[in-house]
């Protein structure tokens, strides 16, 4: 079940407290070497009042996602959390295309943003990572490899490195 992250303006306008809105359900996002997978659940809980054209809301949003280190490729799996308050003003332009004649007001922008912030996008498992071989492609963090040295003057692009830059 995807994600429902509409909210009815009709019910927002006639209220004259804050709604109260929870929802839970797949949330896909691929960023960088981090993404949510498409099976994985997301949890969210927003807090949304309409009051002399504002429309102000806080979103609390939990979530699981995985991240693939950038020289090893290691998967490592994380549970996070953020929150957010935004406050729009509905009678002028905002980034997020929300108006007042709109039937539904849409959070899934700002979900997108709260969860994007929380990963890294070169993302490294560790300060000392080795990568992999770039001949064999194995792990060096693990494995060795006893491969030679493929010898620097070999390469047709050797006379680049004599140039003073």
């Amino acid at each position: 079940m995807k994600l429902n992250t509409k909210i009815k303006s009709i019910d927002l306008i006639s209220s004259k407290d804050k709604i109260h809105f929870d929802s839970e359900g797949k949330f896909p996002i691929n960023y960088g070497n981090n993404f949510i997978d498409e099976n994985e659940l997301i949890n969210f809980h927003s807090e949304i009042e309409l009051f002399d054209g504002r429309l102000s809301f806080s979103i609390y949003v939990n979530f699981k996602y995985q991240r693939n280190c950038g020289r090893c490729l290691t998967i490592s799996n994380n549970d996070d959390e953020s929150s957010s308050f935004i406050t729009l003003n509905l009678n002028e332009e905002n980034d997020y295309d929300i108006n007042y004649d709109d039937e539904y007001y849409d959070l899934e922008p700002f979900i997108s943003e709260i969860i994007i912030e929380k990963m890294e996008i070169n993302y490294v498992c560790e300060k000392k990572c080795k990568g992999l071989c770039s001949f064999c492609g194995i792990n060096l963090n693990k494995l060795s490899c006893s491969h030679k040295e493929k010898n620097l003057k070999e390469s047709p692009f050797s006379s680049l490195s004599q140039l003073d830059l």
